[in-house]
């Protein structure tokens, strides 16, 4: 019983320091991030990069983890501010888009799909799949496109991060659909190659979620404003 009155009194505090601070008109404080693997390690860096030449007293912590475990963080009100792959449908959140994501399909140099100019859906069926895990929000958008066009992969291999399913479709063990954020090095290094599939587009929204119970900062606002308005330009370097 003490512990939960204490960490309401220890809420309380931070709220009034935020409060505080507001009205001193500074955005200053700690501002506490999640964000699913495809955006933490290929967006957000940029994102806070940018943000930090305009407001340098805020700092951050970051939660990068799947889809699912964001969406349960925001819930819970452990995170500010919430950066997710796929729409989320949540009545307890604040759900905003901030950006198009485009999944594109990548193999390996060596492949044989990698001499052809496009590929069909039959090309598809015999090759080995590299997905993410369960809970992912790049998986379940592939899965989507999945059923959409009813084929199910020869075989599947599950890996637990953007970066991995990367290293093991350069090595050859199977063909995946990547976001094409991740994907910026490897095309200009040459050591994945982008196949585009006949008729199968795969786009799907990044969104910002926020616990709408949850007391939002200064500091928490204005990184918001910038997401949504500034647009992917600031952030990323990328017209």
């Amino acid at each position: 019983m003490l512990y939960n009155y204490a960490r309401e009194i220890l809420d309380l505090h931070r709220a009034a320091r935020r409060a505080v601070a507001d009205l001193m008109e500074r955005v200053t404080g700690k501002l506490t991030i999640g964000a699913s693997l495809t955006i933490g390690e290929y967006i957000l860096p940029r994102m806070l990069a940018a943000f930090s030449r305009s407001y340098p007293e805020v700092a951050y912590s970051v939660i990068i983890g799947n889809t699912e475990l964001i969406h349960e963080r925001a819930l819970e009100g452990s995170v500010d501010i919430g950066l997710v792959e796929g729409h989320i449908e949540d009545s307890h959140l604040v759900i905003e888009e901030f950006l198009q994501d485009e999944m594109v399909l990548v193999v390996s140099k060596q492949h044989l799909l990698a001499r052809k100019k496009y590929v069909v859906r039959e090309d598809l069926e015999t090759v080995p799949f590299v997905m993410r895990e369960e809970g992912s929000g790049t998986r379940l958008a592939l899965e989507e496109v999945l059923r959409e066009i009813s084929l199910k992969p020869v075989k599947i291999i599950t890996l637990g991060s953007t970066q991995a399913v990367k290293e093991a479709v350069e090595a050859g063990l199977g063909i995946s659909f990547l976001s094409k954020w991740a994907l910026r090095k490897e095309i200009q290094l040459g050591s994945l190659k982008v196949v585009r599939v006949k008729d199968i587009s795969i786009t799907r929204g990044f969104y910002l979620i926020r616990n709408q119970a949850r007391f939002e900062s200064r500091a928490g606002s204005e990184f918001r404003r910038y997401i949504l308005e500034v647009g992917i330009r600031e952030f990323t370097g990328i017209g």
